[in-house]
């Protein structure tokens, strides 16, 4: 990363950091577990570093949404639910108009695109989510469900296999799932994954 974009990212994730340390972290996570699945798939060099930048700065857009709505334990109404859902073009705007390439500003704005079409912001469906956008919107589920949160308990090893299983072709591409769910079947899936969190 050249020198004048690396000053803007560590300026973004400051930003992020002093808006909502627990955003900070979750990226921090998702980044580690999207770079090791990518480098299980067998990704080149510069597709993991695209996906690194682009996964660290997925949520960035969160920066402008409202605290209250980002840090509310109870359920959100609609309209709480429909600011949260604008994230990914707050971010991606933000990233664009930081000089960030449209790959990586691409993986802020399509994380929360689903397989089957009823994802957002655009409800894409299938490949013409971009691939990178597919893994890294996995990655994302799956820390959010095994990852510690003030308002529950983590789900284990055992029930995010079978969440994603269960939502194999409709919110995941299912060549991916496939992929990640062999991948947690391997003997050093819990050892390399388990360091990414405060247990």
């Amino acid at each position: 990363m050249k020198q004048e974009l690396y000053c803007v990212f560590c300026k973004l994730m400051r930003e992020l950091g002093e808006k909502d340390p627990l955003i900070f972290h979750h990226s921090n996570r998702v980044t580690k577990i999207a770079v090791f699945f990518a480098k299980e798939l067998g990704l080149s060099k510069n597709e993991r570093k695209k996906l690194e930048v682009g996964a660290l700065l997925h949520d960035i857009g969160k920066i402008k949404i409202d605290g209250d709505i980002l840090n509310k334990n109870g359920k959100l109404t609609d309209e709480e639910y429909e600011q949260i859902k604008k994230h990914p073009l707050y971010g991606f705007e933000i990233l664009e108009n930081n000089g960030l390439s449209d790959e990586i500003s691409q993986l802020a704005l399509f994380h929360h695109e689903r397989w089957d079409g009823k994802g957002y912001p655009y409800g894409l469906a299938k490949e013409e989510i971009p691939f990178l956008s597919r893994l890294l919107g996995l990655a994302d589920t799956f820390e959010a469900m095994t990852g510690l949160r003030p308002y529950r308990k983590p789900f284990t090893w055992k029930e995010a296999y079978e969440e994603i299983e269960r939502n194999t072709g409709t919110q995941f591409d299912p060549t991916l799932a496939k992929e990640f769910l062999r991948w947690m079947e391997k003997k050093d899936f819990e050892s390399t994954v388990q360091s990414v969190f405060v247990r």
